[in-house]
């Protein structure tokens, strides 16, 4: 066999490898170029290309539960700045898993890319690329959440190392927030709460264990509570709601009872007509 053709299946291999171990995948990118210049707008082309890629093919943490997390990122840069070799962009920027019950959003975020930069992982702080990297730890956490209570702890740590470096480099802007995001979302373990024991009464469903699907919904229900009790209007807890709140009600309707009905009528009223829609058995 000639060296070309071992070379292709190695290069072969090692993608079989990548994508198979991929705890990120089909990352879909828009960058909207609709207010650049031409030049900006080829170069921006050509960062939304190379994003998946660096998300995909990195190995972010011992993925021993299997995640495969796809994620939606877009862009909306609205002014750019030279300042000696640099080009500083000031965009929006929303970034959001599958289901978007999990998503962030940045008003005024700064990032300096000029088009032979690469996008590299590394150690040293990186307006773009440390971004990316906190923000693919905040959503590994958050996924490891749904697997044990609290399971995320060590991964929001890794995003924590980040933004704390990143407030103190020269390229502080947007850590603070980020740091405080992340300062909230650790403090709100009812809601993190909330997220397992949804997950863990769908998996009792899919073992076929009616009785602890019963149970598991009075303890999500109770952490729901215990949250709304601090603030009714906590924010992250209501995405989740918003976008799982078909589910919840067809998971009482099939496993649950009415007076957990009621409970979750009581405490999300935002989403009474889909509990009463779909939570009462035809």
């Amino acid at each position: 066999m000639n060296s070309g053709k071992i070379s292709f299946i190695f290069i072969a291999i090692l993608l079989l490898v990548i994508v198979a171990d991929a705890q990120f995948y089909d990352v879909s990118v828009e960058i909207s170029i609709d207010r650049m210049p031409e030049k900006e707008r080829m170069d921006l082309k050509t960062l939304e290309q190379m994003i998946p890629y660096y998300f995909e093919s990195y190995d972010w943490f011992e993925n021993t539960y299997g995640l495969e997390i796809p994620l939606k990122i877009s862009m909306f840069p609205e002014a750019v700045n030279s300042s000696g070799f640099e080009r500083v962009f000031s965009s929006q920027f929303l970034i959001s898993n599958e289901t978007a019950d999990q998503r962030f959003f940045e008003k005024g975020f700064k990032f300096v890319y000029n088009s032979n930069d690469p996008l590299m992982h590394s150690e040293m702080t990186h307006s773009l690329a440390s971004a990316f990297d906190f923000y693919a730890y905040m959503f590994i956490a958050g996924e490891l959440d749904t697997y044990d209570p609290l399971g995320g702890n060590n991964i929001y740590d890794k995003a924590r190392d980040i933004a704390t470096r990143g407030q103190v480099s020269e390229r502080s802007s947007g850590w603070k927030s980020r740091l405080q995001d992340l300062d909230e979302i650790q403090r709100l373990r009812d809601y993190r709460l909330v997220k397992y024991y949804y997950w863990l009464t769908i998996d009792s469903i899919d073992r076929e264990n009616p009785k602890a699907a019963r149970e598991t919904i009075d303890t999500m229900l109770m952490h729901l509570k215990r949250m709304f009790d601090i603030n009714a209007r906590e924010r992250y807890t209501h995405i989740f709601l918003d976008v799982h709140a078909r589910d919840i009600a067809e998971i009482i309707r099939g496993f649950g009872t009415p007076a957990q009905l009621e409970i979750i009528i009581t405490l999300d009223p935002d989403n009474e007509a889909i509990y009463k829609e779909l939570g009462v058995s035809k």
